[in-house]
């Protein structure tokens, strides 16, 4: 068996991914439990659920382009569902 620095990398990239996500989904749900249930924070809910996918997503793949265009379209999706805030 050999080893490569790129499956080394892709899932150090998805367990980072899956440990961010994971505390900011409990973040999120700890604030939603807190306060009241509000659309901002079912945004940041979904974004960072995304986040888990994309993570989960590499580390269950093995090195190709593909898992990495999905991630890639997942985290630039999560960006996109971000709230956002009100200039005043």
């Amino acid at each position: 068996m050999e080893f490569h620095y790129y499956y080394l990398i892709q899932d150090f990239l998805g367990v980072l991914l899956c440990f961010l996500g994971i505390i900011m989904v409990y973040l999120c749900l700890k604030m939603i439990f807190i306060r009241n249930f509000s659309k901002n924070a079912m945004l940041f809910l979904i974004k960072y659920s995304l986040f888990i996918i994309s993570g989960v997503n590499l580390l269950s793949n093995h090195f190709e382009l593909k898992p990495w265009i999905l991630s890639m379209i997942l985290v630039i999706t999560s960006f996109i569902v971000t709230p956002k805030q009100r200039i005043l």
